[in-house]
């Protein structure tokens, strides 16, 4: 993954072994061992199932062990007890604490600092109302509306005929072509990624971007967190209500719906005509197959490989779900008569 250069600046580059000597002394009780084949140069992070040859990634969801067939030269930062899994054994890191690890490589090779200034362009049939703030090198097109006292971030580009309503803050985002994103709404922040270890809690830097397609409406007061590696996507057509958390990483297809008070957890993806009732909750690290609809209040849990109605907490299929309430209801009268 190449780090946006426009939002986070340069990246630095460093050799492995020189990455490898920075762990060693920087924490010496995590470190277990490491082997590169080639001591290459390194200038950028990526999740596993992204990597390039020559990106640095981290390995500790199981989930994402099936990605290990499909890298060669990339070096993995990974559990010890890992070791045995790993078919191709040329390039890591092995370390008590993965994420760790890689959270301070990451934020070595990326400090996200932009020190050099570049204008903003603002085209000139671009409405900015008053009290609105923006950044350098902000990049605002034709027909464009900013409602009053909105923040727009450094880099940002809002692409033409987009309205961007009042009290908005749009940061590390890219907005596309005749989008709504109505008052209040906060596009770019960064994702809830703390973690903890036998020190305290760290938090892992976010490095990716908001990238929001076109004809797309984000309510009022929603937030749409920027991705840590990668990007948090938002296909054409997504309607999204009031009071909405899509967090960091996610990916809505094309044309699905988002009702109020629904969130939607880390590196989950859904598909496309997804419909999300109000007040549904989706775990992390999740695939909802297009064309599902998730009923109020729903609690999803794992992923939903065929296109029904879902409801309840888990989600299941709604008629099964119906038939459990409906024995539940039985069984209680029951015991009230007994």
């Amino acid at each position: 993954m190449k780090i946006d250069k426009r939002f986070y600046g340069e990246s630095n580059s460093f050799k492995l072994s020189d990455l490898s000597k920075i762990i060693k002394s920087t924490f010496p009780d995590l470190f277990h061992s490491c082997n590169f084949l080639k001591d290459y140069t390194v200038n950028s992070c990526s999740s596993i199932q992204d990597a390039k040859n020559k990106d640095i990634v981290f390995l500790e969801n199981k989930k994402y062990f099936k990605y290990l067939n499909n890298i060669n030269e990339v070096c993995l930062i990974i559990e010890p007890e890992v070791l045995n899994k790993l078919s191709n054994k040329d390039y890591f890191i092995a370390t008590k604490q993965p994420r760790r690890v890689f959270a301070h490589i990451l934020n070595l090779i990326s400090p996200g600092k932009v020190d050099k200034k570049i204008n903003s362009e603002i085209s000139k049939s671009a409405i900015i109302k008053k009290g609105v703030v923006i950044g350098n090198n902000v990049k605002i097109e034709n027909n464009v509306f900013i409602g009053e006292n909105s923040v727009i971030g450094d880099g940002v580009i809002i692409s033409q005929g987009t309205e961007v309503g009042s009290n908005c803050t749009i940061q590390y985002s890219i907005i596309g072509k005749n989008c709504v994103i109505y008052p209040g709404a906060r596009i770019g922040m960064t994702g809830f990624g703390f973690h903890f270890d036998r020190i305290g809690i760290y938090k892992f830097p976010h490095r990716g971007r908001v990238i929001i397609k076109n004809n797309v409406e984000v309510g009022a007061n929603s937030t749409i967190d920027r991705g840590s590696l990668g990007d948090t996507i938002i296909n054409d057509f997504v309607m999204i209500d009031n009071l909405v958390h899509i967090a960091h990483n996610v990916k809505i297809g094309r044309g699905s719906i988002i009702c109020g008070q629904s969130g939607i957890a880390g590196s989950t993806n859904i598909g496309n005509n997804v419909v999300i009732a109000a007040q549904v909750g989706i775990s992390g690290h999740l695939n909802i197959k297009s064309n599902t609809i998730l009923s109020a209040r729903s609690g999803v849990t794992k992923d939903i490989n065929h296109a029904e109605l879902m409801g309840g907490f888990p989600a299941i299929p709604i008629r099964e779900f119906k038939k459990q309430q409906a024995a539940l209801r039985i069984m209680t009268k029951k015991l009230k008569n007994e």
